[in-house]
């Protein structure tokens, strides 16, 4: 069996001996190897043949560097964005593995793995020989090399369908021929091109041979002229040359006859006015500092002309903005702009199904544009992507996750790894609060900043290598007051100005139904579709809906689009699918549903948890919910917590309450004065380590007489340990709180950003903003202004300054001032969770879900903590802490 391979192998390979007598390569000794037993020498010596392949290709395009210093590793690396076909980067990502194991790995290499190198060797030299490439061919020195180039590209879209080339005659420097064939089932296809730069050489050409370029039988089932210009000879005089059955395409239009760019774009309906019709919306591009990771703006002006500009210069970009704030908009505009690339294609990932490669969905979405081969339009797809001169769109990428974290976007990222590192340009688009705000993904998407080793392994354990992902320019789209879907629905159903986004969407779902007599339909659609949000189902079928919302839900008695009573908040999405205009209905759909505390405990328990996002939480937040209380008792009950990229809903299982101010310096004195003489006490941990003093760490105090001055008795309890905290909450019969009760307290039934609610307010919180004065939104302006002479004035304040910084159950100063202890350790035994931030962060960084690790020896100035008592759900008192 291994013999009859190898002579297979053997045949192929003398296809190839142009290219190997060009660059003097013995394309014989790999099956040497292999026939006397030494399938390691063999992969090796494969690896050897691609590296001079790809230093030549290195060579050809004047990439940067000295390749003849280059292992294959770098080789490879450097060489992928010249390489357009797919088949061919996987077979190099083959040869370099097999190659590792071989030389580096200790692997045992198997006669099969012989065999495999070769045949991906194999691989590598069919793209190269079928397409002509002068990379690796040589230059034939009577053809002009811009004919040369697009003979090249041509032939490398009929080699992605599947042809090989049979024949290829260069007839003058401006016109070639070509010839196609590939197995279909038991035949053979055949398709004929003639590529020339001018119609009157073609016509001289035509002249020269009777009219007669090839004599042969040969069946022809696709026959080509394709011509830069189609000027000179009339087209009739050519037809006349050439026969009937010849079809004359200009160049520049030559890829539809293969794939039709406009019926894939057919679809990109826009609900908006068109784009010279559209009012100007502000953004700014930014870019990261490599040693922060922060965010600075680079240039600002209209988003539409920003992200055009980058896109025509090849950059990739991520436009990120508020729900409703024109994002898809925008992006959807763009790839309907013929003006900004030859080939353009656009995917909504919030139509993707979860479970659903990329490839498969692209692949699905493209097939009905593609003439022939629809199974090959995958394929066609990254051909034209990896050529340099296509743009593709990706809507809502924040849509298109698994879950809602910086894990769930590096596989989605995985997933479309592909795309990204592309030669085209990518434009992406996603809300702010998942991809902007994130540090971990703003890493990702931006090379030049330094990531983190945790996160480079991440992207090694997912598949995805550093190197290849791609650096993308963030477009911020500005923050109005109102964004242009809430200014173009408020003009649509003539509202009041200024009314918030959830009003507005609400008032369009009610105004719909009741026009169409249906109002009814109302109160059942959060069970319908916002629960259905909570499982990350965006997607429904008409007969779903009509199951859903009954017979009423349609008139006339049909089942389709246009008969919903709900068809003006519906989109096609699909055959017999439908998906809502905007994202926002059904996430305002799924906060109704969340505000039940009934349906909050149903999403709590749903086995790998709800599917949230920031604005289901937003719209929750500004929902009227229970009355705040004042006893500090959070009761049992399900949560919404988690930063904004990550938000979950958790239980709480016991009703616990709540010190109303953190453990002041006259409370911890009064536990100092029952301390043994050691600085020990009969409350400690039973693991707190030996040696350890519950007296409070007076060498880091930035005010030496803390604990003796009683100006300082209403202050926080600072530079204190872990177990010192531990043992205190003992000594007053409490504990202390767990990371999750903390951020369930401070955040109230509805999840609110601050104990207060949504709107930032320095007024209320002890942070660097306060000491500034103004908003601290960047690393750079923290430093530039408190960190010097702000943070020598800066400090704890009394516990009961800010009455105002009040959680919804009575807890006061839960943000800003100091961390807080909780009782929660996650890898680490040693370390524990703190929560709520201090004086020191600015308010970005000083909300509900803020969270830290501090190591559980530690003493700080900006360290204190509160304590909590378990109690029995039946009504209690207030408490007097």
């Amino acid at each position: 069996m291994v013999d009859e391979r190898l002579r297979r192998l053997r045949s192929e390979l003398d296809d190839h001996s142009r290219i190997a007598d060009r660059l003097g390569l013995d394309l014989e000794r790999p099956l040497r190897s292999l026939n006397d037993g030494y399938p390691e020498n063999a992969v090796a010596l494969v690896g050897k043949l691609t590296e001079k392949l790809l230093k030549e290709l290195w060579r050809h395009h004047g990439v940067e560097g000295d390749p003849s210093t280059k292992a294959l590793n770098d080789l490879v690396k450097r060489c992928r964005p010249y390489i357009r076909s797919s088949t061919v980067v996987d077979a190099l990502e083959d040869i370099r593995r097999l190659r590792n194991r071989s030389t580096h790995d200790g692997y045992d290499i198997s006669d099969e793995d012989g065999l495999l190198a070769v045949r991906r060797l194999v691989d590598v030299l069919v793209w190269f020989t079928d397409t002509g490439s002068a990379a690796l061919l040589g230059g034939e020195p009577d053809m002009a090399p811009e004919v040369a180039r697009r003979c090249e590209f041509l032939a490398g879209l009929y080699v992605t369908l599947g042809y090989r080339q049979a024949k290829r005659f260069v007839l003058s420097p401006d016109t070639v021929y070509q010839l196609f064939c590939r197995e279909s089932g038991m035949r053979l296809e055949y398709v004929e091109l003639m590529l020339s730069r001018d119609a009157d050489d073609l016509g001289t050409v035509l002249a020269a041979s009777g009219g007669e370029l090839l004599r042969t039988r040969l069946p022809k089932l696709t026959r080509f002229v394709v011509l830069d210009d189609d000027g000179g000879a009339a087209p009739g005089a050519l037809h006349q040359m050439l026969g009937l059955d010849f079809r004359i395409v200009r160049y520049d239009g030559f890829v539809d006859t293969i794939v039709n760019i406009d019926a894939h774009l057919a679809d990109l309906a826009l609900a908006d006015t068109p784009a010279q019709g559209r009012a100007p919306v502000a953004a700014a591009a930014l870019t990261t500092d490599p040693r922060t990771g922060e965010s600075t703006v680079e240039q600002s002006g209209d988003a539409a002309e920003l992200v055009r500009r980058l896109a025509r210069g090849s950059a990739n970009v991520l436009v990120t903005g508020r729900p409703g704030s024109g994002k898809s908009t925008l992006v959807r505009s763009l790839a309907a702009d013929a003006g900004i690339r030859r080939f353009r294609f656009y995917f909504d990932l919030g139509l993707k199904p979860k479970d659903e490669p990329f490839s498969e969905y692209a692949g699905r979405l493209l097939a009905p544009a593609m003439t022939a081969d629809r199974s090959r339009a995958y394929d066609l797809f990254l051909y034209l992507i990896r050529s340099g001169t296509a743009l593709c769109v990706l809507d809502a990428v924040d849509e298109g996750v698994e879950e809602s974290s910086p894990a769930g976007f590096l596989r989605l990222f995985t997933d479309l790894a592909a795309v990204l590192s592309a030669e085209s340009a990518v434009v992406m688009s996603s809300r702010v609060s998942f991809l902007a705000d994130s540090p971990q993904v703003r890493q990702l998407l931006d090379s030049g900043a330094g990531r983190s080793e945790q996160l480079v392994e991440q992207m090694y354990a997912n598949g995805v290598d550093p190197s290849r992902v791609p650096h993308f320019h963030v477009v911020r789209l500005a923050e109005p007051e109102a964004t242009p879907l809430e200014k173009r629905l408020t003009t649509a159903l003539s509202l009041p100005e200024g009314k918030p986004l959830a009003d507005i969407l609400g008032a369009h779902i009610t105004r719909t139904l009741a026009g169409r007599g249906q109002g009814d339909l109302e109160q059942r659609l959060p069970a319908a579709f916002g629960q259905a949000f909570l499982t990350d189902r965006t997607v429904f079928s008409l007969l779903d809906v009509h199951r859903q919302l009954g017979p009423g839900a349609f008139t006339g008695g049909r089942l389709d689009l246009d008969a919903c009573v709900l068809a003006p908040l519906l989109r096609p999405a699909g055959p017999d699918h439908v998906a809502f205009v905007h994202t926002a209905y059904q996430e305002l759909l799924a906060a109704r549903f969340l505000a039940d505390p009934a349906n909050r405990d149903l999403a709590a328990g749903r086995p790998g948890g709800a599917f949230l996002t920031e604005q289901v939480r937003a719209f929750l937040a500004g929902m009227p919910g229970r009355a705040d209380s004042d006893d500090c008792v959070l009761p049992a009950g399900a949560y919404l917590v988690g930063p904004a990229e990550r938000l979950l809903i958790r239980h709480i299982n016991r009703p616990v309450r709540f010190d109303r101010h953190a453990v002041t310096v006259a409370r911890y004195r009064r536990f100092l004065d029952v301390l043994n003489t050691d600085g020990t006490s009969r409350w400690d941990h039973a693991d707190q380590p030996a040696g350890m003093t519950h007296r409070p760490w007076t060498d880091r105090l930035t005010r030496p007489d803390y604990y003796e001055n009683p100006h300082y008795d209403a202050y926080p309890a600072v530079c204190v340990n872990w177990w010192s905290a531990y043992a205190f909450a003992a000594f007053e019969g409490k504990r202390l709180p767990t990371c999750l009760e903390w951020e369930a307290a401070a955040r109230g039934a509805d999840g609110r950003l601050f104990p207060w609610g949504d709107t930032p307010d320095s007024a209320l919180v002890n942070c660097a903003d306060t000491w500034v004065g103004q908003p601290v939104v960047t690393y750079q302006a923290w430093y530039r202004d408190f960190a010097g002479d702000a943070v020598r004035r800066a400090g704890t304040r009394r516990v009961d300054e800010r009455p105002g910084n009040r959680s919804p159950f009575g807890v006061i100063d839960m943000v800003g001032n100091c961390w807080e202890w909780t009782s929660t350790s996650l890898d680490d035994p040693g370390e524990a969770v703190i929560c709520g931030g201090s004086y020191d962060n600015p308010m970005r960084a000083v909300q509900t879900s803020t969270k830290g690790i501090y190591r559980k020896r530690g003493g700080s100035n900006v360290v204190g903590f509160r304590c909590v008592q378990d109690i029995d759900p039946s009504p209690t008192k207030e408490t007097t802490a």
